[in-house]
């Protein structure tokens, strides 16, 4: 049985995109973060720039809650490659991901679930403070 719910680590995507990070620096974010690019966003990928999102959002001092005790250590070993272009990038990423162009908006807008949404509006104003 599968993870699923609507925070950004509470997805086997994501969980199993964790395994990267923790082999990983700065990259495994950028390129996660990238695979949201200018194009249909499939479920899959989404899910995964939305957890970088969310690695980028904490290695600014902006967690959401607690983090999972991985990501928290691969934010104190490798949080400060994470710069302002990442951030940005993670912002847009987000903003891709929430939008129409989104397989993973369409599942949980036809869900009528808004904490998913919800849960993307508070990354993209912890982003967008660190930022500020």
């Amino acid at each position: 049985m599968g993870a699923w719910g609507y925070l950004p680590f509470e997805n086997d995507n994501a969980l199993d995109w964790l395994e990267d990070l923790e082999s990983g620096g700065a990259d495994v974010v950028r390129s996660a973060l990238a695979k949201a690019g200018d194009r249909y966003v499939e479920a899959p990928e989404g899910a995964v720039a939305i957890a970088a999102a969310e690695v980028a959002s904490a290695s600014q001092g902006n967690p959401l809650g607690e983090l999972p005790e991985n990501v928290a250590e691969w934010v104190a070993a490798h949080g400060a490659e994470i710069t302002a272009d990442d951030v940005e990038m993670a912002l847009e990423a987000v903003q891709r991901v929430a939008g129409e162009q989104s397989e993973l908006a369409e599942l949980w807008d036809d869900a009528d679930e808004p904490e998913w949404r919800e849960s993307l509006d508070d990354l993209v104003e912890r982003l967008r403070a660190a930022l500020s």
